[in-house]
């Protein structure tokens, strides 16, 4: 059945392109005009990928796949199962939360999207799930952040205790209580269901031994793609600072926090909207009160990771602007979380 394109639908979409090929122009004349500013600040966000993140990520990245890959997390995958039913979610929901888990973005949020697309769980339940599994690698939080970055590994606990608490806490709300049109919708079937727990163990069966060098392959190619966002990120971030976009949000920033003594977190904070690896390094370098806020731009993800999630998610039906809010609202839950465990 063809769904209608109302004339404000393509208009909005024709806006939208042009509104991208223009920042893209206008990022482009840019790095004609001045070309030494820009390449350093490549070089500042690529320098901030090798120091940083993949010394943590990359062996995480391995490990982690060959685990999935050679069938080992099946089990467990099959004790989440019963818990996420009761939540509405077929039992494929199980291998791709497990998968989030474990990897980070965005591997979550593609394997809802392999799921959706073989019919294996509705666009519905694509939507929901897609919420749960949008979760930060642990040894992105508690190596590169929390240790690297904050200097100490309680503070790297702190940061992925909040994180799963304020992504659970607004995660299974959503779940629980299925609005109407998810309750109308026709769930897979039992067989499609049980097509969909082969389809994520058929290529885990193989021998351990055969799939390292796959997996090594996959995670160097997804350890230097999150490499190129950060750099680009840190190009539009140098890019937003000279045609003076900051200035505005980060002047609010700091007239919300004054009150509080954390004005200095100001520009991490508006920086980890955009991209949360330099959010996050700023607001270390600023103050000692800017974990709560660091809670907040790796739960919400910034605009980065968020581009990263939504390439997936948006051809399958995930509404771009409902699981931006939702992630907001779970980075909001994540810095509440993170001030009453420093309280405490």
């Amino acid at each position: 059945m063809k769904i209608r394109t109302s004339p404000l639908s393509d208009r909005t979409r024709r806006f939208r392109r042009l509104y991208a090929v223009a920042c893209a122009a206008a990022l482009l004349l840019l790095l004609v005009l001045r070309p030494q500013r820009y390449a350093a600040a490549c070089a500042e966000g690529i320098a901030l990928w090798a120091k940083v993140v993949l010394p943590a990520l990359f062996p995480f990245l391995v490990l982690t796949a060959w685990i999935a890959r050679s069938g080992m997390a099946d089990g467990l995958g099959r004790k989440l199962s019963p818990l996420l039913r009761r939540c509405g979610l077929p039992a494929a929901s199980a291998g791709a939360f497990l998968l989030s888990i474990v990897s980070g973005y965005p591997v979550g949020s593609r394997v809802v999207a392999d799921l959706q697309r073989r019919g294996e769980i509705g666009r519905a339940d694509a939507e929901k799930l897609s919420i749960l599994c949008s979760t930060s690698g642990p040894m992105f939080i508690l190596g590169s952040v929390g240790n690297a970055m904050f200097g100490g590994g309680k503070a790297g606990a702190v940061l992925l205790t909040a994180h799963l608490f304020g992504v659970l806490a607004i995660a299974l709300p959503v779940l629980l209580f299925r609005n109407r049109s998810a309750a109308a919708e026709p769930s897979p079937s039992p067989a499609a269901q049980r097509s969909a727990a082969r389809a994520i163990r058929a290529p885990q069966a193989r021998a351990p031994s055969d799939t390292l060098g796959e997996t090594v392959r996959e995670a160097v190619l997804s350890v230097l793609c999150v490499g190129g966002f950060i750099a680009l990120a840190n190009v539009a971030l140098c890019a937003t600072e000279d045609l003076l976009l900051l200035a505005p949000p980060r002047a609010l920033a700091e007239l919300c926090l004054r009150p509080f003594g954390a004005q200095a977190c100001a520009e991490g904070i508006v920086y980890g909207l955009i991209e949360a690896t330099r959010g996050c390094a700023a607001l270390a370098a600023a103050d000692a009160a800017g974990l709560p806020f660091a809670a907040f731009a790796i739960t919400f993800g910034g605009a980065s990771i968020l581009a990263q999630q939504l390439a997936f998610l948006r051809p399958v039906g995930v509404r771009a602007g409902h699981f931006i809010a939702v992630k907001a609202a779970q980075g909001c839950a994540a810095a509440l979380f993170c001030a009453l465990l420093l309280a405490f």
